[in-house]
């Protein structure tokens, strides 16, 4: 099942997703920042820029062809996933744990934005549709105690 954004939706109950134009607060009682964007690997097939890439602080996963660093441990709780969409041939796909996938950004569409959602134990997935068949996925595993202040 997939659903576009289209202002403020929910995902199976798991995903709270809302579009937001303009500076956001990002401070922890609004939830914590995690960064999405194209990346360039050398390894990466059919070329190195079949790359996806997701940072939260210092922590980082790429996700490209053989990865083996594609995983970023968080804890349940609210995020502001904000996405750098520089290409028009991919877009930023998330799927949760029950398998739902939602749209942040389209094929054919580029720029910056920025969706919240709450994460729930589980694992999530983070992705280029058109070509996650070639490694462009990084997954969320969620767990632990919830965030704090």
């Amino acid at each position: 099942m997939r659903k576009k954004i289209a202002g403020v939706s929910l995902v199976a109950g798991l995903i709270a997703v809302a579009v937001t134009v303009g500076a956001v607060a990002m401070g922890s009682a609004e939830g914590r920042q995690l960064e999405g964007q194209f990346c360039t690997n050398p390894n990466a097939l059919p070329k190195p820029a079949a790359c996806i890439q997701l940072a939260f602080g210092d922590d980082m996963a790429q996700g490209y062809t053989g990865s083996t660093d594609r995983e970023i441990a968080l804890r349940p709780g609210t995020y502001w996933l904000t996405v750098n969409d520089t290409s028009a041939m991919h877009n930023f796909s998330i799927e949760s744990p029950d398998g739902v996938d939602q749209d942040i950004t389209g094929v054919g569409e580029t720029g910056s934005v920025t969706v919240k959602v709450h994460l729930t134990h589980g694992r999530y997935t983070l992705f280029c549709a058109p070509h996650r068949a070639m490694g462009m996925f990084v997954n969320l595993e969620v767990g632990g105690e919830g965030q704090v202040g």
